[in-house]
């Protein structure tokens, strides 16, 4: 019994590590955004530049719906030229996550 138990919390400690953050991420909830890339393109005013979103949810593990592609984000914005990306990740422990690439550009 002893090793059944043991093993069913190395078991989930592994998932749980292995959950492919980009960063960190804490124990029970995380709300928390960071930069992926940036082009190097000189844009003189932040305001003028278009966002667009996409992103996955994961429910336990176990399904995983979504496109959170960088290509996606930009054509629902309608972005040609990208100037910087960013990731927003929130998860509530193992019960629920949600993944979301923003892009910016023109």
């Amino acid at each position: 019994m002893k090793k059944f138990l043991l093993l069913g919390l190395m078991s989930f400690v592994l998932a749980f590590a292995t959950q492919g953050s980009a960063n960190a991420m804490g124990l029970f909830y995380t709300n928390a955004t960071y930069p992926v890339a940036a082009t190097g393109t000189n844009v003189p005013d932040l305001s003028t530049l278009k966002k667009g979103s996409a992103s996955t949810t994961n429910v336990l593990f176990v399904v995983e719906v979504g496109d959170a592609s960088i290509d996606e984000a930009a054509k629902k914005a309608g972005i040609k030229k990208i100037a910087y990306i960013d990731m927003n990740e929130k998860t509530v422990f193992i019960f629920w996550r949600q993944l979301t690439v923003n892009v910016y550009g023109e």
